[in-house]
């Protein structure tokens, strides 16, 4: 004789199971609505940053670029260059390609703007080579990872013109030593011939 269990027991014994499966959803419930509200948190605090143009300490790298956007716009080099060097190792670290190169573009066109600047002044032009130079030096690896980045091809360019990279030959066969002759270095002129300023992210 087969025993009949009852509808009753049935439905208690199926909410004794369930019991801790529901526990488990509402925990997994209350976890995800803390994070949305962490996250929504974080992305209010980051446009907060961003719209005042600061970085809090721990700051996600599009913060310290914007904070790095607006040191350039006040002119104030030294910590804007800081700043995109820490937003270039922090995007490096996250694998934001794209970021890393907007820092790197950026400070060049600033090593390329304080050449123009100060290439005017008395004494200044070894100075201002030397800027060119690693101005240069951010271009090249901007277009070795994007080559159809016009405007890093342009700035580029500019620099080249600026002081172009002269072709070393060896020229020890003949008992010389290799050098530029100091006639074919750009002089203060060229400088001041330029017209516009470097293009730039902003």
């Amino acid at each position: 004789m087969v025993t009949l269990i009852s509808p009753a027991v049935v439905f208690r014994t199926a909410r004794r199971n369930a019991a801790p499966l529901l526990y488990v959803l509402a925990a997994v419930a209350a976890a995800s609505c803390v994070l949305a509200l962490w996250q929504g948190w974080r992305a209010h605090d980051a446009n907060r940053q961003i719209r005042a143009g600061i970085a809090d300490a721990g700051a996600p790298p599009m913060v310290l670029f914007a904070h790095a956007v607006a040191l350039d716009r006040k002119r104030d080099n030294d910590a804007a260059l800081t700043a995109y060097s820490e937003v270039e190792s922090q995007a490096t670290l996250r694998k934001d390609e794209a970021l890393a190169r907007a820092a790197r573009l950026n400070a060049a066109n600033i090593y390329l703007r304080r050449a123009i600047e100060v290439a005017t002044g008395e004494g200044a032009a070894a100075r201002a080579i030397t800027l060119v130079e690693l101005a240069k030096t951010g271009y090249r690896r901007v277009l070795r990872e994007q080559p159809d980045d016009w405007g890093a091809r342009y700035n580029f360019e500019l620099a080249q013109v600026l002081v172009p990279d002269y072709e070393v030959r060896n020229w020890r066969k003949e008992g010389k030593e290799t050098r530029v002759e100091d006639d074919a270095l750009p002089d203060k002129a060229a400088w001041t011939e330029m017209v516009g300023a470097p293009r730039g992210m902003h």
